[in-house]
């Protein structure tokens, strides 16, 4: 097998279990996702609430999908919109020195929003870049 394979099948389970992780926490807990969302300060109370309830179902089917290998052209591009989104979020707080939690893995005082975060969700949609590149370009010989 070659490592494109190798890289394809790595980022497609690594985002699909990361996603799925990710989501738990946000439908177990709606309210504080809610809130965590409006801490952005860009989504007024209702949107905040409307999209802490669809987006982290969003999430975890995204999610799977990714590791099912069902709809994937569908999934990697929605994995990798989320990528973007999620860093546009992130930068735009940590620029504007928001002292406020990410809201992306669970909700305590270590998820707050630092440069470290900032880098981790770059990495993040460069990998989901790479992910679409490995899916979509022909040249790149991924078995499917």
């Amino acid at each position: 097998m070659k490592w494109q394979n190798f890289l394809y099948y790595g980022l497609r389970f690594g985002f699909g279990i990361l996603l799925i992780f990710s989501s738990w926490h946000k439908i177990r807990s709606p309210f504080e996702f809610a809130e965590a969302i409006e801490n952005y300060r860009i989504l007024g109370e209702g949107l905040s609430r409307w999209v802490a309830v669809w987006v982290p179902y969003l999430e975890i089917l995204t999610g799977f999908l990714l590791i099912l290998g069902i709809w994937i052209d569908a999934a990697v591009l929605i994995n990798a919109l989320f990528m973007l989104v999620f860093l546009i979020l992130v930068g735009q707080a940590y620029f504007r020195n928001l002292d406020i939690q990410c809201g992306c893995y669970a909700f305590d005082e270590d998820s707050r929003i630092r440069l470290t975060k900032l880098l981790e969700n770059l990495f993040l949609l460069c990998s989901g870049m790479g992910l679409i590149r490995l899916t979509f370009h022909k040249e790149i010989k991924v078995t499917r």
